[in-house]
């Protein structure tokens, strides 16, 4: 039976990195998964093609970086150099999102394993289906 998704849901995450830490130390990120056309916008900008010629190329940065922009919302005890707090900041205007400053502060891998938390959260589980 399907289970009706709610994507603006949001749910908190913490990196595979700091899950052996005790819970107070831990970073958690606040992610929801993208809406139906956030979907097709971050899908429709993976491929470039130019007009006349027969080559097509994949860009691959565009499409994690519109999935983070979309599908971060936040965090918590996400701490700088210094010691404080790290500010999570979002652009203003429509579509809202988080700004590229914030996503600086995220090493590569990081933002890699976000981007995955983030696509992999629309798929219902076998487990969550069954209950």
């Amino acid at each position: 039976m399907p289970i009706a998704l709610d994507p603006r849901a949001t749910f908190d995450y913490v990196l595979k990195e700091d899950r052996e830490l005790p819970e107070e130390q831990q970073t958690v990120f606040e992610l929801r998964s993208l809406t139906v056309s956030e979907e097709a916008r971050v899908a429709d900008s993976m491929i470039a093609s130019i007009p006349g010629q027969d080559e097509m190329s994949i860009k691959s940065g565009s499409y994690q970086l519109q999935i983070l922009r979309c599908g971060l919302r936040g965090w918590r005890n996400f701490k700088t150099t210094a010691g404080t707090d790290a500010q999570f900041d979002v652009t203003k205007g429509n579509p809202r999102h988080v700004t590229d400053e914030c996503l600086d502060r995220l090493s590569s891998a990081n933002r890699t394993e976000l981007t995955n938390a983030i696509t992999e959260h629309s798929s219902v589980s076998e487990e969550e289906g069954n209950s």
